[in-house]
Order: structure tokens, then C-alpha cells, then sequence
């Protein structure tokens, strides 16, 4: 399949151009740096310009739209709104306009509201999944239910296939991949230990602090999720065998939480009068991704606890 990945060049783009290359895809990065490592071809051009992307999306089947202001804080809010909500808009409409048939959006578990808090958010129930109310307080959140809802518009006005993936906070504990992710964005100079130091050590250690700067805040507030980004990918590449889907999101994360705390003894702590919907044994994950499974046939592979970082954590 001929795929065009808008921001290939961040750090879900390094790993997932590499897999979409292995696979056998015909690829292409649209993004307005060139990505640190050569797959695919790469198109040089910004998502606010929606002649650019017309033209990259010609000659495309299907489109992974990655491209956005990845958090509160990196932009005014009006102009991160904007800018995330229009590109994607803009990426649908090119689209359209180039007869692509399947899209697949990169949205965030900041649409639901849990991640980026003004003031504290209660779940109705625990897990919480897609049929949870979303309530973001944040422009991020919002640029991304926002853009979710823009998909399911465009589903319904010209039947394209458009699937949403609320990837929960992307970790990167191989080393291979954290390698890149050191070349990419904010923590780029940094060694390998530093970013990880950084990025995830003090989440593990000191679970009711608050985050480095920039980076996502205290890890409770987005209900300790967390993602191997290699189970991302995985994701990524089975929204687009999935043709039959024309709409729908999913909850993408790891089938364990972020915390050292068994999560029993989180609710019990935290959230201690929220109904559960299901036993929540060992470090079970607040966030389901059941749908994810049953629909996409999504199953993580990877944990935090049993990686090249986890063993670095072993003797630092």
C-alpha cells in the first residue's frame, strides 16, 4: 500500500516509517524537517498549507496523520487550536480531494480529559473506555476531540475510512528507538540515560510529583497510561488492514500502568468511591483498550517492566 505519514520526522514517525518500510508499504513523510533516518520518500511541507498536502496526497491510498503541536504550552492556545485542528482538517480534505480511500488519525487519551487537568477530573467508572464522557480542559485535549469529531464528519460526508487512535503517553524503552528519540524534538542532546532519566524516571519514582517541563503532568492525572511505542506502531499498522471500519476510536495503551503501586491499592487511594467495572488484578491498566482488541485485533506486546530501560533502572 502507498502510505503518506504527516509528521514522520517526530518520534512515533522514526519507528513508524521504519515498520511500515519493513512491511512492504510504499512510504511517504510529509513534514517540514527530514526525518533523521531515510525511509520512504520525504515530502518537504507544513500541514497549514492544504496546497502542499493536495499535492503529497496524490498517488496515496492511504493517509496517517501524525502531524500536530504534541502539548499544551508549545503554542498560544488559539494558535495550537489552529494549528492542530485545521491541519487535520486540511490533511481530510486533501484527502478527499486525492481520492484516499483510508485515513488514520493519531489522537490522544488527552480527549478524554484526564490528562491535562485544570482542576481534578473523577471517572464515572474504572477502567474507563471510549464510551466515557471526554471533558479536556486543556486546548490540546480539545484540539483532539475536536479533531476526532472532524474524521466522523468527513466518514459521513464521503465515506472514507477514518479511525482514531487515542494513543495513552508513548514510552520509548528500547534503546534502539530511544537512540532516535534523542535526536528528535525536545530532549534532543541528550544521552540515552539522560532521557530517560528525565522522561520516565521520576514518573516511576515520585508518582504524585510533577513532570519535567516540557513533558505531560503528574502521571495520576492521566490515570498512569502508558504506551510502548513499538505497540503504537502496531496499532497503527492494523487501523490500516482494517478497511472494513469506516469509524471509530480507540484506546491505545499497555495492559499495565505506569506506577511501581499495584493498581487496587491506586483506586483505593485515589479514587476510592469509583465503581469498577472489572477486576483491576496486579498493575492493570485504568484505560482499556478491549475495543481496540476485539475491533482491531490490538494486543500490546511490550511492558516498561521488561526492557533495556528496566534493566538500566536495575543498576543505576
Amino acid at each position: 500500500m502507498k502510505v503518506l505519514v504527516t509528521g514522520g520526522s517526530g518520534v512515533i514517525g522514526s519507528y513508524l516509517l521504519r515498520e511500515l518500510e519493513q512491511q512492504g508499504h510504499a512510504i511517504s513523510c510529509f513534514s517540514r524537517t527530514k526525518p533523521i533516518e531515510d525511509h520512504g520518500e520525504w515530502l518537504e511541507g507544513d500541514i497549514g498549507q492544504i496546497d502542499q498536502l493536495k499535492t503529497a496526497c496524490n498517488r496515496h491510498e492511504a493517509i496517517i496523520h501524525l502531524a500536530a503541536v504534541p502539548g499544551p504550552g508549545r503554542k498560544p492556545p488559539e494558535e495550537l487550536l489552529h494549528l492542530n485542528v485545521m491541519g487535520t482538517v486540511n490533511a481530510l480534505e486533501a484527502a478527499v480531494s486525492a481520492g484516499v480511500s483510508r485515513f488514520v488519525f493519531a489522537s490522544s487519551g488527552a480527549a478524554t480529559g484526564f490528562s491535562f487537568q485544570y482542576n481534578p477530573i473523577v471517572p464515572e467508572y474504572l477502567p474507563i473506555d471510549e464510551a466515557h464522557p471526554c471533558a479536556p480542559q486543556d486546548e490540546y485535549g480539545l484540539s483532539k476531540l475536536l479533531s476526532e469529531q472532524a474524521c466522523k464528519r468527513y466518514t459521513e460526508a464521503y465515506g472514507m475510512s477514518t479511525i482514531c487512535l487515542r494513543i495513552n503517553h508513548n514510552w520509548c524503552v528500547d534503546r534502539e528507538g530511544a537512540q532516535v528519540a534523542v535526536q528528535t524534538g525536545w530532549a534532543k542532546g541528550m544521552t540515552i540515560e539522560e532521557f530517560w532519566q528525565k522522561r520516565y524516571l521520576k514518573v516511576i519514582d515520585d508518582p504524585d510529583g510533577d513532570w519535567p517541563s516540557p513533558g505531560p503532568p503528574a502521571p495520576h492525572k492521566l490515570l498512569w497510561a502508558v504506551t510502548d511505542i513499538r505497540d503504537a506502531v502496531q496499532a497503527f499498522l492494523l487501523a490500516l488492514e482494517s478497511p472494513e471500519i469506516m469509524h471509530d476510536v480507540f484506546h491505545i495503551n499497555a495492559d499495565d500502568t505506569c506506577s511501581k503501586t499495584q493498581t487496587q491499592l491506586l483506586v483505593e487511594q485515589y479514587y476510592p468511591e469509583v465503581p469498577q467495572k472489572e477486576a483491576l488484578a496486579d498493575y492493570a491498566s485504568l484505560v482499556s483498550h478491549a475495543k481496540a482488541t476485539r475491533l482491531l485485533g490490538y494486543q500490546p506486546r511490550y511492558t516498561w517492566r521488561d526492557s533495556e530501560f528496566s534493566r538500566w533502572l536495575d543498576v543505576t
